[in-house]
């Protein structure tokens, strides 16, 4: 089924579901490119220099509907893409290297020890398990970054030299799926629920030109845009739900 054709039933399932009184303010799928063009058909735009994710409601011009790409499948397709490719540049030309995870996994299994992380092999040898949210959620994670850190800035281990570019990668990754994912009303942080009261928390993280460039500007190592690459999708699925939000 085409994206056109896609497009031509969700816009007939608006008109219905308006119709009984249902108003429908978003939709969410996963990211193959069949729903990407259903998308543009619909009206919305995702290039990241041309972004407006939403479309008007076929049953009322005046309504939005917003678009989503599930930060879930996203945040696999992010890890997917960093470990496929093993490097990746920043916007300051700074490589984030996917090896230093691996070291990292080895040094904790040849110590015996975890640095208050959850990392293991399961996590570097992902392909087995690559539907897996968790896996990819714990790679990316707080815990993992703070053991780079560690190993980087108190241990000194040569292996963890220049490793603040992948510390960075993960920790920006790690704060915007908690924002997008909080479902725990008793969290703290980006994890909590989103309401008026912890507004000024989180919108500001969101606000800010940083993280919507950061993403923009990740390249593969020959310098192309990720954005612009086959993997794609799981850049523009965090770039769309930054701009919604």
């Amino acid at each position: 089924m085409s994206g056109e054709e896609r497009a031509n039933l969700v816009q007939e399932c608006l008109r219905r579901l308006h119709d009984i009184g249902v108003q429908t303010v978003s939709l969410t799928c996963d990211g193959p490119s069949c729903h990407l063009s259903m998308f543009k058909a619909l009206g919305a735009l995702i290039s990241p220099s041309n972004m407006s994710p939403s479309f008007p409601h076929p049953s009322d011009e005046n309504l939005n509907v917003y678009i989503l790409l599930d930060i879930c499948h996203m945040l696999k397709l992010i890890r997917n893409s960093f470990a496929s490719g093993g490097l990746l540049k920043n916007g300051n030309g700074e490589i984030i290297k996917w090896k230093n995870l691996v070291d990292l996994n080895n040094l904790q299994n040849s110590e015996g020890l975890r640095l208050a992380n959850k990392l293991r092999s399961s996590h570097i040898n992902w392909d087995k398990q690559k539907m897996k949210v968790n896996l990819a959620a714990q790679v990316l994670s707080n815990s993992v970054a703070d053991a780079l850190e560690f190993c980087c800035d108190v241990l000194k281990l040569p292996d963890f030299q220049g490793c603040k570019a992948t510390v960075e990668f993960i920790r920006l990754f790690n704060n915007l799926f908690d924002i997008f994912n909080s479902k725990n009303s008793f969290q703290k942080g980006f994890k909590s629920p989103w309401r008026e009261v912890n507004y000024n928390y989180w919108h500001p993280y969101l606000e800010t030109c940083y993280t919507y460039m950061y993403i923009s500007q990740l390249t593969d190592t020959s310098g192309l845009l990720m954005t612009s690459t086959r993997r794609k999708t799981g850049f523009i699925g965090f770039l769309v739900a930054i701009r919604i939000f």
